[in-house]
């Protein structure tokens, strides 16, 4: 019983770990690196959005599969178009209406920004060689 209780209490403890928040100047870094990709998503600089991207960029566009496809450098300026212009439900036309909304993060998206991953909107982070870069995109639209 001893025994069992321990692996409970370790699996949780190792849980934890994993899904512990960032620290504060990891938190800080997110925030200031979120403000530079939404400025160059206002100004749809598609150059920009390209330095603070991995390569390739792995973008899920159907709720109905677990496929994935992947977008490369070349092909991101006309991928990120498109999706900008996808529909969205509520009181947003599309995604670029309500990525424009976002200028600042709020307590959701705190809560899941660690030292080295975050998510915002459809976006999911990484560090990468000790920067954040964009590398997963859920660009499926919401349609009411």
């Amino acid at each position: 019983m001893k025994s069992c209780l321990l692996a409970v209490f370790m699996c949780f403890l190792l849980l934890g770990g994993k899904a512990q928040r960032a620290s504060a100047p990891a938190l800080k870094e997110f925030e200031a690196f979120w403000k530079r990709l939404h400025t160059a998503i206002i100004k749809k600089d598609y150059q920009a959005l390209s330095q603070y991207t991995e390569f390739p960029l792995v973008v899920k566009k159907s709720l109905a599969d677990t496929t994935v496809q992947t977008v490369g450098r070349e092909e991101f300026p006309a991928f990120f178009k498109n999706y900008l212009e996808l529909p969205v439900a509520g009181d947003f036309g599309n995604k670029y209406e309500l990525l424009r909304a976002r200028k600042t993060l709020n307590e959701d998206d705190i809560a899941l920004v660690t030292d080295d991953s975050a998510s915002v909107e459809d976006f999911e982070f990484q560090k990468v060689n000790g920067g954040w870069k964009l590398v997963y995109v859920y660009a499926t639209a919401e349609i009411e």
